[in-house]
């Protein structure tokens, strides 16, 4: 009888995760909107935007902040749950019953599988549409009172099957610099247009010197023209073709990794893209890696106060950000390889996390 009782046993724990889980992703996602409310005052008096287009916003943003918020909250709720069960006495009536601290941790590591699959495919397959349409809604804002919203790192496409990449941007000048444009054709490679700088002028952009280059089907280059002033008109209202600019956010893996190829394929540093590529996969196991913590902690809670426990977790929350962001910055920077910086905070994570299991095992 001791398979049944077991199975009781998951339940009962998945349960109590499940609902401290979703009332600090309920209450992660609160303070995300209320700081998000703060960063949108300036477009609400500036801008004179109506209120129901900052109410849309918000709402198209509320997939972005869940993913942000499911790692660390199963990082919470998994510590609460398990402290909550081992003040109760109820880990050391299961360990004495045979079940090992190991098997105990089983369902809190299938909710971390869980919520990890949950992260990345709110983040692939949700999260690009909905981060696309909440920026459109600032574009429109912009464009109405103002310049085009322009950014760097950025790709457009018109009418014409073109895509247009800004690498820098003078926003003061509004010039863009780096300016790569290609064609999609019937050949395997595109045709492609680099210029040194370009302006957007009524319809055109207005490239200067630049460089045409065709390609076989081989990647050979097999036409070359050098040129100091180029136009390109855009048979597409201004308002519409700014509202085609995506960013790595605002794309799905599969996107990014289409526009990655292609700017290699042109002789491109894609090293700021191929970070954001490998953390769409990275990002969403730190869900797991969180849990796999959380557990260990948990039962050191019942040493201490469950106020010094949430504290510890708060800084470990920290710590991996801190890691993750100067990690991120070296991979962009060309100082670690895009795939090694995406995963470092995990890897030293799920280090201290066997470390904390092996730690409460021996305890």
């Amino acid at each position: 009888m001791k398979l049944p009782r077991i199975k009781i046993i998951d339940r009962y724990i998945i349960s109590q995760v499940t609902s401290t889980f979703l009332g600090i992703v309920a209450l992660l996602t609160i303070l995300l909107i209320v700081e998000t409310m703060f960063e949108l005052t300036e477009i609400l008096i500036n801008k004179k935007a109506p209120i129901i287009s900052v109410i849309q916003l918000l709402f198209y943003r509320l997939p972005a902040f869940l993913a942000v918020t499911f790692p660390v909250a199963l990082l919470g709720s998994s510590e609460l749950a398990i402290a909550q069960m081992s003040t109760n006495n109820e880990i050391a009536a299961m360990r004495t019953g045979g079940i090992s601290f190991r098997r105990i941790m089983l369902p809190f590591l299938i909710a971390g599988i869980l919520v990890s699959i949950l992260s990345f495919v709110t983040n692939d397959y949700i999260v690009p549409g909905t981060n696309h349409t909440s920026q459109n809604i600032i574009r429109e804002i912009v464009l109405k009172k103002g310049p085009p919203n322009i950014k760097r790192n950025v790709f457009f496409r018109d009418a014409e099957n073109r895509y247009f990449y800004i690498n820098r941007l003078d926003e003061q000048n509004m010039i863009m610099r780096e300016i790569m444009i290609y064609e999609m054709t019937r050949e395997r490679f595109p045709r492609v247009i680099t210029a040194a700088e370009g302006r957007w002028v009524v319809d055109t952009w207005q490239l200067k010197y630049g460089t045409i280059y065709n390609y076989d089907s081989e990647g050979k280059i097999t036409y070359e023209m050098s040129f100091q002033d180029m136009d390109i008109e855009v048979k597409e209202d201004l308002q519409d073709f700014f509202k085609n600019q995506r960013t790595p956010q605002e794309m799905s893996s599969k996107e990014l990794r289409q526009q990655i190829q292609i700017l290699k394929d042109a002789g491109v540093d894609t090293n700021n893209f191929e970070v954001d590529y490998h953390v769409k996969y990275s990002f969403p196991v730190s869900g797991l890696i969180f849990a796999l913590i959380g557990v260990p902690l948990g039962i050191q809670m019942k040493r201490s106060t469950k106020a010094t426990g949430l504290i510890i977790s708060i800084i470990l929350v920290f710590l991996y950000y801190v890691i993750y962001s100067l990690c991120r910055a070296m991979g962009r920077g060309g100082m670690i390889d895009p795939f090694v910086s995406s995963w470092i905070p995990n890897v030293i994570f799920l280090a201290l996390g066997i470390v904390l299991v092996v730690r409460v095992e021996k305890a």
